[in-house]
């Protein structure tokens, strides 16, 4: 999951450390801290837009002509969980804690954005599907929707393990469907 940051080196201390120190002078760490460090530069183009349009930066650079405003981009940070999992050597338990973390201190203010997909859902009740993921799979495959597109509204929305699944296998191994024959009278 990717977060935008209103500041370009904006950090957040998910976890603290937790050490017990021995009468020996040996330290031994309980808990390694856990931190989520955003970095410039590494926006898409999508993501600048969100960040442009949903913060207003006042004081800009200008270029050597004195006229020409350098853009924020420098202002604006970017947190990815799953690179920094691999980065980290962090468990899925603590890449989803802190991604609980970052989601609920951007509710709480305005420091922080969650980036979302902008794919829209297959249809407007898609979030109430009541069947099982197989039913949901086969029923995309019937209408014809992209499950590429399905997938990735997936994963940024509503993140079900067990739909997720169903839709990466049917994209590796596309299910068959049977198509009706039409007889023509005449």
């Amino acid at each position: 999951m990717r977060f935008i940051s209103k500041y370009g080196r904006y950090g957040v201390q998910v976890l603290p450390l937790v050490q017990e120190a021995y009468a020996t002078g040996l330290v031994k760490v309980i808990q390694g801290a856990v931190y989520a460090m955003f970095e410039p530069w590494k926006l898409t183009p999508l993501e600048r837009e969100m960040a442009v349009t949903h913060w207003s930066f006042n004081g800009f650079y200008q270029e050597q002509d004195e006229v020409t405003l350098v853009p924020p981009d420098y202002r604006i940070g970017l947190f990815d969980s799953v690179e920094a999992q691999i980065t980290h050597n962090w468990s899925d338990d603590t890449r989803l804690f802190v991604e609980e973390t970052l989601i609920d201190l951007s509710n709480r203010f305005d420091d922080v954005l969650v980036v979302r997909s902008i794919v829209p859902p297959p249809w407007p009740n898609y979030d109430d599907f009541r069947g099982t993921p197989q039913a949901l799979v086969r029923r995309l495959v019937e209408d014809g929707h992209s499950l590429d597109a399905v997938l990735t509204y997936e994963r940024d929305h509503l993140n079900r393990p067990k739909v997720i699944e169903e839709i990466t296998r049917a994209i590796k191994e596309p299910p068959v469907v049977e198509v009706e024959e039409e007889t023509v009278v005449g």
